[in-house]
């Protein structure tokens, strides 16, 4: 009997190892086009293929500033940004932080703050930085302030700070088995990617139900394979534990309808680190100002940025 049930369950790993690869993929099939948007960029970051978004960035006269997306997102989220700091005449980029976006699709690579200094220096060396980061991209701009606090001149934290942080957990070294990684892309391609996932991910996000363009500009690079095993193996990897930030001219933008992190929660934030004394928030809005309160929320940012006469 223990002889069979041994044979069995060794019948049963071995099946687990080969069936996901036979389990269709429905709906992963997105690809990272050449050309995503008329201001897109692409280039090899310390091994790693990124691409970004980008405005202006050669003007020399100004601080360059840097868009960062939240989890799930990409440049596309900052579209309306970069066209108002476009207009007026900012130095502006919004990397995708890989594998979200279009850039590649892999864990490897150096961390999420280094890479953007270093896409920063490419784009324009030694340039001084203001950061802006919604939501997980908030914690990514903190670090980013802790690492270089003498470049960077402001940090603007958008429905979002340094103690919202996802992890994966401590599992995620299974990843390194192909067979797990699929099981991951399938969970994904039956319960994450389709319309009907995304929109009700949104329409909790925005506080509203998301247009066509909306739902297309996050879907499609949701879509592309590969992305799941990735971001588990990333997130696993990143930790936000530096104040270093701190000492940096710091504003905190938030909606005030926020569902997936309530404005009491930047609300404590500030009680926290009573250096951050500006808070500005955006009636009605909910997680995502960019998308659905773009007027309201470029403005704000227009009126924060230190800019040089």
């Amino acid at each position: 009997m223990i002889k069979k049930l041994s044979l069995a369950a060794l019948a049963l790993f071995v099946l687990s190892l080969i069936v996901p690869f036979f389990i269709p993929l429905s709906g992963m099939d997105g690809v990272i086009p050449d050309q995503p948007f008329t201001d897109s960029e692409f280039a090899e970051v310390d091994g790693v293929r990124v691409h970004w978004r980008q405005r202006n960035a050669t003007n020399p006269d100004q601080p360059l500033v840097v868009l960062l997306h939240g989890f799930g997102g990409s440049g596309f989220s900052w579209r309306h940004s970069l066209d108002a700091l476009e207009q007026a005449g900012v130095p502006v980029i919004a990397p995708d932080l890989p594998p979200f976006g279009y850039s590649q699709r892999t864990a490897a690579g150096p961390a999420w703050p280094d890479l953007v200094i270093r896409l920063a220096d490419q784009v324009a060396p030694d340039a001084r930085l203001v950061l802006i980061g919604h939501s997980m991209g908030a914690g990514v701009a903190a670090e980013i302030a802790s690492a270089v606090p003498d470049r960077v001149e402001q940090l603007i934290m958008v429905d979002g700070t340094p103690g919202i942080n996802r992890s994966s957990g401590r599992l995620t070294w299974l990843l390194i088995l192909p067979s797990v990684a699929r099981w991951v892309e399938v969970f994904a391609a039956h319960q994450l990617v389709n319309e009907d996932a995304i929109t009700k991910l949104l329409t909790s996000a925005f506080g509203r139900a998301p247009d066509n363009e909306e739902l297309a500009g996050y879907f499609e690079p949701l879509s592309i394979p590969n992305t799941y095993p990735a971001v588990l193996r990333r997130m696993s990897r990143r930790i936000v534990d530096s104040d270093n930030w701190s000492q940096t001219r710091t504003t905190v933008i938030w909606g005030e309808n926020d569902a997936w992190v309530p404005l009491r929660h930047a609300e404590e934030f500030i009680q926290k680190h009573p250096e951050v004394t500006d808070i500005q928030i955006i009636p009605e809005s909910g997680h995502n100002p960019m998308d659905t309160h773009p007027n309201e929320l470029n403005t704000l940012l227009l009126d924060l940025l230190i800019l040089d006469p």
